[in-house]
């Protein structure tokens, strides 16, 4: 699972079946200041020292929810990443490494 930070600066989720990895990529020109506006400007997270915080509402509501299979498969991806100590202690954000 990516989130897309394009050119025009807004969050995009991409590849929301793959569930084995998370990261924040962004298009050339992109800073991290860039990233951080464009994740709080959607709800979708923060940004800072090379690494997002993704709102886990976000990814779901981004996600094929309506696929009760997903929903499962997302919600143990959250689980193991909150195991790693990957989310905050409430489980509402997602660490993801920023490329």
């Amino acid at each position: 699972m990516k989130v897309v930070i394009g050119a025009e600066r807004r969050p995009a989720l991409v590849d929301a079946e793959e569930l084995t990895s998370l990261s924040v990529e962004r298009a050339e020109g992109v800073t991290e200041a860039d990233v951080d506006a464009a994740l709080r400007g959607a709800g979708a997270g923060t940004a800072a020292e090379g690494h997002a915080w993704l709102s886990v509402a976000w990814l779901r509501g981004e996600g094929p929810g309506a696929d009760p299979q997903w929903t499962e498969a997302f919600g143990k991806m959250i689980a193991y990443a909150a195991g790693k100590g990957w989310t905050d202690p409430q489980q509402e954000s997602v660490r993801a490494h920023l490329s």
